[in-house]
This record gives structure tokens, sequence and C-alpha cells, in this order.
């Protein structure tokens, strides 16, 4: 009996381990996701409209890490325009953990992230924090349609 009870919550162990988080998309669009995601988020750093223009629809609704209002497209042009300005650079991004779930032609791509950027001065500053990103498979083609961001410590 002693046997059966440990047998059981091994397995409950390793049920509660390998929790899930609902279905997910297959290899292929996790690997094109994940590439559209970095492709937008390198080209706002790099102040690259062009690029950026290509993977964010006109209809984008992106919350930033700093707070403040909800962004459209051609506000969040604007503030990549600033960051451009400002004189800072993009040192590091990575993407430390990334969850996805998948319904029908919808991704929702749940991350955690470290930027590093670079002042004018040469002073590095590091942001850490959590996105919640989405992306449409619209035309044959993902489009990267919204984000919330936030920091964390």
């Amino acid at each position: 009996m002693l046997h059966g009870v440990t047998l059981l919550l091994g397995l409950g162990v390793t049920a509660a381990g390998a929790q899930g988080f609902g279905p997910e998309p297959d290899r292929a669009t996790r690997s094109e996701i994940l590439k559209l995601r970095e492709a937008a988020w390198r080209a706002f750093f790099a102040g690259d409209r062009e690029a950026f223009e290509q993977v964010v629809p006109d209809e984008l609704l992106a919350i930033g890490w700093g707070g403040g209002p909800w962004s459209d497209r051609a506000q969040t042009l604007l503030n990549m325009a600033e960051f451009i300005r400002s004189g800072q650079r993009l040192e590091t991004l990575e993407f430390t953990r990334d969850s996805f779930q998948r319904y029908g032609e919808v991704v929702i791509l749940y991350t955690a992230f470290r930027v590093v950027l670079v002042d004018s001065a040469g002073q590095a500053h590091t942001t850490a924090g959590r996105g919640t990103e989405v992306f449409v498979h619209r035309r044959g083609r993902w489009i990267h349609t919204g984000w919330h961001l936030d920091n964390t410590p």
C-alpha cells in the first residue's frame, strides 16, 4: 500500500512539474513568432521605421514597461524616434523565458526579458521585465499586433 501511495505522489509531482498553459503552436510557428518578435524589438531600438512597419500593423495596441498611456503604431513610432534622438543605444536584448498559447490564428507569447541600454554618456541601464505579446496570422503571414510590458525587480 505504501508503495502505491509513493507512486501516486510521484506521479502528482511529475504532473505538476509538467504543467501546460494551453494549446501551443507547432515548432515552425514558434520559431517564426520568435523571429518576428526579435525583429520588432530590434527595429524599435535601431530606429528602423521601415522594418518596424513591416512586422507591426496599423492597429497596434502597445503598453510599454514605463507605464503611461496606451500607444498605437503612430505613437510607438514617435517613441522610437524619441529614443534614437536621446542618444541611447541597445547593448543587450535577451529573452529569458517564453511560453506560448495558440488559439486559431492568434498566438499569445508570454515572455521574460532583459534589456541593457547605454546612454550618450556611456552609462549602462538595465531593465528586466515580463511581457505579453500578441501575434495574428493574416494573409499568409504573422504580424505583431500588441504587447503589454512591465518591469520586474
